[in-house]
């Protein structure tokens, strides 16, 4: 079993991605996440770029992923366990949560920064972790990436639809895809809002990840 997520079991999300605020972007470039079980898992397969020690982050490691160019950041670790070059599974434990740096309490700032490794250049980590980008509390059960049984689902689009990047018609973002289209299924039934059942979905053609009502294709 393995997932997008950097933490296992019931987790918290304290403080959202891109909440306005008094940072220095003018908005929050990561994911605030709490649990209990202070392991940090490196949420995906690839290579420690960097860690070491930030006024603002505190103690931190970077991991590049190899699956898509762009890199992990975890911040505020009380403990690291890595070291630049070492190569790591997003099952793999690379370090332990902590209170260090610009902080106000034990947590995790999840950050994933574009291929330009740029302060402020970011994705949606919600997105990519396939849950809510809102407060609230997870567990991390429900958002695997693998079956057991290792069979990946495909289906076909006959009809054009969209991927949304939160399961509900309210999402600000909706990408029209053509007939035929092929999704990769990574979460059956993740919510159930707007009347409407949701998967979460990877594009075959363009990797993209989002949301979409599953009635679209069954």
């Amino acid at each position: 079993m393995s997932t997008n997520i950097p933490l296992t079991g019931n987790f918290k999300v304290t403080c959202e991605y891109k909440r306005k605020g008094n940072w220095l972007a003018g908005f929050h470039t990561g994911i605030d996440l709490y649990c209990d079980n202070l392991k940090i898992y490196a949420t995906c397969n690839g290579i420690v770029s960097a860690t070491g020690y930030d006024k603002s982050y505190g103690n931190y490691i970077v991991v590049k992923n190899y699956e898509k160019d762009n890199y992990h950041w975890f911040c505020h670790l009380s403990e690291i366990y890595v070291t630049v070059g070492e190569k790591v599974s997003r099952v793999d434990v690379i370090g332990k949560m902590g209170n260090t740096g610009n902080s106000t309490g034990t947590h995790l700032h999840f950050e994933i920064r574009t291929s330009c490794n740029c302060y402020g250049k970011t994705e949606n980590p919600a997105d990519y972790m396939g849950i809510p980008n809102k407060v609230g509390t997870y567990n991390s059960q429900n958002y695997q990436i693998e079956k057991t049984n290792n069979t990946i689902k495909t289906k076909k689009i006959k009809t054009p639809t969209y991927l949304r990047n939160e399961p509900t018609i309210n999402s600000n973002r909706k990408t029209l895809y053509i007939a035929n289209t092929t999704i990769i299924i990574l979460n059956e039934n993740i919510a159930q809002n707007d009347g409407y059942n949701w998967d979460r979905v990877k594009v075959k053609v363009t990797g993209q990840v989002g949301y979409m009502i599953n009635s679209n294709y069954k």
